[in-house]
């Protein structure tokens, strides 16, 4: 496995060719203050953007034609000079020079059309790696490798599979047996193009050094594409929360990369939005609360930034971001070599894992509502993929849009044999048609309800519950009957739909007094919801969605959750392992975010002030004694008790990240 190093930065420089000067106030000792000002142990560097251009001398591709330096090596011995890795950047999927050089290696739509001419979006002109563009692209890359046969790796960008109805594209596919008529075949086949890129660059990257790192970004990690993934040395999970991502997106991102057997990074901006901005600046604290957020998941760290096309650092940034990686830099030791402590899976719906699907705009609103539920009610735990084992877990949660296929339910039922539990919503129990439970859930499916909205009514099965009055949930609800199952929560129709011949104020219809099926039941080891909850929770936020899944966890835990605390819904917890070290290493997170504006379509959220929390109370249920604890790196022992293998103290102050050792 490659070990990457903890403070990166991702330097962008896709670089116009109407723009002069390029690289010309570059100099070694300001590029290389600037690194040491940041804390920088790594930075990415490029070869060629998605312009097209080299930033050296190339017999295959074309320099800048405004670039009078060989760029890129002086960047690479400055870098040398200090011990700072620095990997290669080949734009891949993206090149302006030869889209434009050769129209026909640029993905065909279905509709005959590459790209509109006065189109400025550049991702609609992706290029074809079933065209001649491969053998271009492996000819740079050879070019890149046998000048520097000892680089610290090769970062391919914009990888993904496109439908292509090129001519060439349509010959190949039926001379391959794929159906061009028919959309799952043509994925088959762009997947199948996009692993024979994978498959050549790798061998021109390794023909020089057996162990050279590669990885392949789509701007995104797709859960359960091992036959893909298994193409990269390591992951570098990209994810900027101001720019699209959002900062629920990489908690999510990290839980599935860490059962995954690659050392991950995560991938952040010193920007305001996203990749290009020249000018916008994100806030110290920011940033310092997105670090402090990887190190809490299991990652090391990478900064996004774009140089100037002159070549010269920008102080501001590397102020910036040296104030985040100061402290990356301490808490280090505690951060490498890490397992996480959980008890809790989530086993991701996405359907049709095993294609690859790219782009960090992809929704998969019931993984993310129970990944929130979960992250707000300050209980850690991992994402499975459908390949992942649901063993040693005590409880496994099923988000609504999860198929129980018949493997699916030998795994259910081989947790459940074990002692297991498993959290369940819409359609997650039922089998692959629908008709009927596929798990013993407790209860007999009736049908589906045609009722919408419905509403939720707290029983006494339900204490988190506040609200005792008939509770608004839409989409939709199966209609069930319970068997040998408790109610948990009482389901109420509205009095009609909303339709044109019947409707009732600004939105629907109130509760109807008579008792509907249940909205959910539970016994000793399963909890069912029959609406989409989770869906439900990411689509609308409604806490009190979450109380009710907070319900049934403590019900069928006993009230022995792995992790309680007074923490804000708003902070965050996890537990790490470093087991060489004789350790498990708890951190707190905690962060007020604020929507201020949109950038793409999507809110803007903002980290500006840091405020402390005082008296955070923890307890920790442990598998090992623990004999001491203390803050980290501080150095400051806590007082703590022990009892029943759970471990309780109380962390004084934090503000934005703390660590906290328990040695055993």
């Amino acid at each position: 496995m490659h070990h990457l190093r903890f403070r990166q930065v991702h330097l962008d420089f896709h670089t116009s060719g109407l723009i002069p000067g390029i690289g010309e106030k570059f100099n070694k000792r300001q590029f290389q203050e600037a690194l040491k000002v940041g804390h920088i142990n790594s930075i990415t560097l490029f070869s060629k953007c998605h312009h097209g251009y080299s930033y050296h001398p190339t017999k295959v591709g074309q320099m800048h034609p405004h670039l009078q330096t060989d760029l890129l090596a002086r960047q690479i011995d400055a870098c040398r000079e200090i011990d700072v890795r620095c990997p290669i950047y080949l734009s891949a999927g993206l090149d302006e020079l030869a889209a434009f050089a050769h129209p026909n290696w640029v993905v065909k739509r279905k509709d005959g059309t590459t790209y509109l001419p006065l189109e400025v979006e550049w991702f609609k002109r992706i290029l074809r790696f079933n065209s001649p563009y491969l053998d271009y692209l492996c000819a740079q890359t050879e070019e890149v490798v046998q000048r520097w046969p000892d680089n610290d790796g090769i970062f391919f960008d914009i990888i993904g599979t496109h439908r292509d109805y090129s001519h060439e594209a349509l010959l190949e596919m039926i001379k391959l047996g794929y159906n061009p008529e028919d959309d799952a075949s043509v994925d088959a086949y762009a997947e199948s193009v996009m692993l024979r890129y994978m498959k050549a660059v790798n061998r021109v990257v390794r023909s020089v050094r057996k162990d050279a790192p590669v990885f392949h970004n789509s701007g995104h990690i797709p859960i359960g594409a091992r036959k893909a993934l298994a193409h990269n040395s390591h992951l570098e999970l990209e994810s900027l929360p101001t720019g699209g991502w959002g900062y629920d997106h990489f908690p999510m991102s990290a839980r599935y990369a860490t059962t995954q057997k690659y050392d991950f990074l995560g991938m952040t901006g010193k920007f305001h939005t996203t990749w290009g901005e020249f000018g916008g600046f994100k806030r110290p604290e920011a940033l310092r609360y997105e670090c402090a957020a990887m190190l809490a998941y299991g990652a090391k760290c990478s900064v996004g930034d774009q140089l100037h096309p002159n070549g010269e650092m920008n102080a501001d940034t590397y102020r910036i971001i040296g104030e985040a990686y100061a402290e990356v830099e301490r808490k280090e030791p505690w951060c490498d070599d890490v397992k996480p402590v959980v008890s809790i899976a989530v086993v991701s719906c996405e359907q049709n894992q095993a294609r690859w699907r790219a782009g960090h705009l992809q929704r998969v609103y019931g993984d993310e509502g129970a990944g929130r539920m979960l992250l707000e009610l300050h209980q850690p735990f991992v994402v499975l993929d459908e390949q992942g084992s649901w063993q040693g877990f005590d409880l496994v949660v099923l988000p609504d849009g999860f198929v129980m296929t018949p493997a699916n339910a030998v795994k259910a039922n081989a947790l459940l044999a074990q002692g297991g539990r498993i959290i369940g919503a819409g359609s997650a129990f039922l089998n692959e048609t629908q008709t009927s439970f596929a798990i013993n859930a407790g209860a007999e499916l009736l049908g589906r309800s045609q009722n919408d909205p419905d509403y939720l009514v707290a029983t006494d099965r339900t204490p988190e519950v506040p609200v005792k009055s008939a509770i608004v949930i839409k989409g939709g609800a199966y209609q069930i009957r319970p068997t040998t199952a408790k109610v948990l929560v009482e389901r109420r129709e509205s009095y009609f739909n909303r339709t044109w011949e019947h409707y009732c104020s600004h939105q629907h219809a109130p509760d109807a007094p008579a008792v509907a099926s249940p909205a959910a039941v539970i016994n000793s080891q399963v909890a069912y919801f029959a609406h989409n909850l989770f869906s439900a929770y990411r689509t609308h936020g409604q806490p009190l969605y979450r109380d009710f899944f907070a319900a049934a966890l403590r019900a069928l835990l006993g009230g022995k959750q792995p992790v309680e605390t007074n923490l804000p819904t708003t902070g965050r917890i996890n537990v790490l392992e470093q087991r060489q070290e004789r350790r498990y290493v708890a951190h707190l997170l905690y962060a007020p975010l604020s929507v201020r504006g949109e950038f793409g379509g999507q809110p803007v959220e903002i980290i500006e002030d840091l405020l402390p929390l005082r008296d955070t109370q923890v307890a920790l249920r442990l598998t090992r004694k623990v004999k001491a604890v203390k803050l980290v790196p501080a150095g400051g022992e806590l007082p703590f008790s022990t009892q029943a293998g759970v471990v309780a103290f109380t962390v004084p102050e934090f503000t934005a990240h703390q660590m906290i050792e328990l040695s055993y």
